[in-house]
């Protein structure tokens, strides 16, 4: 074959590749969606109360607040987004009393019966109940109702959501076990199978909107 004939064929090939768009390499990727906000951390959804009415004045409860859903009850302090909430979902373990947040830095850890952790007021003080369709933010911590038997509290980028039937825990991506990193600082998420669809795919919290201060 004459060069003539060489260099008409490249040319032919080249003029393709450049018409057709990259038709000889790989197809361009998509990058994956990111987490989307649970319904139970869209605050639109949820009318404000008063936090101040939560507080405990005692000494003995160190400035610490609580709340009852009338399932659940959660004490917020007695530092900046410290959380925990106490009961038992279906798909806790059985010794658990109730999961914690500590700082936005560990969490949610379950909490055991043989623990020193304790949930409720030192002296007695009576939670308030927080209603369905409304939230609270003390501390750092945001928590809703958002439905009868439902309760959602989040710091930063931890959260916790308990249900009768389930739990969903949220934590950072860089406390996820991988490469270099063979601990994590909270406790585990129930298998996907008993969570609904939308709580199946992401641990995460989107970044935005931030979580309130």
């Amino acid at each position: 074959m004459g060069t003539g004939v060489i260099r008409r064929t490249v040319g032919v090939v080249a003029a393709l590749t450049v018409a057709t768009g990259i038709a000889l390499g790989a197809p361009p990727a998509h990058a994956a969606p990111g987490p989307t906000m649970p319904v139970e951390f869209d605050l639109a959804r949820y009318q404000p109360v008063d936090p101040t009415t939560f507080r405990s004045l005692a000494y003995g409860d160190n400035g610490r607040s609580f709340f009852t859903t009338g399932r659940w009850m959660c004490q917020i302090g007695q530092a900046y987004r410290y959380v925990g909430c106490q009961g038992r979902p279906a798909t806790a373990p059985p010794t658990a009393t109730g999961a914690a947040i500590t700082a936005d830095q560990q969490g949610p850890w379950w909490v055991n019966r043989d623990q020193t952790y304790r949930f409720g007021s030192k002296t007695g003080f009576r939670p308030p109940v927080l209603g369905v369709g409304k939230r609270v933010t003390i501390a750092g911590v945001t928590c809703t109702v958002p439905r009868r038997d439902v309760v959602a509290c989040r710091t930063g980028e931890r959260a916790l959501i308990f249900t009768p039937a389930w739990h969903k825990f949220f934590f950072p991506s860089w406390d996820t076990l991988g490469p270099g990193n063979n601990a994590v600082a909270h406790s585990a998420n129930p298998a996907p199978r008993y969570l609904p669809p939308r709580l199946q795919y992401w641990n995460q919290l989107p970044a935005n909107p931030p979580a309130p201060k």
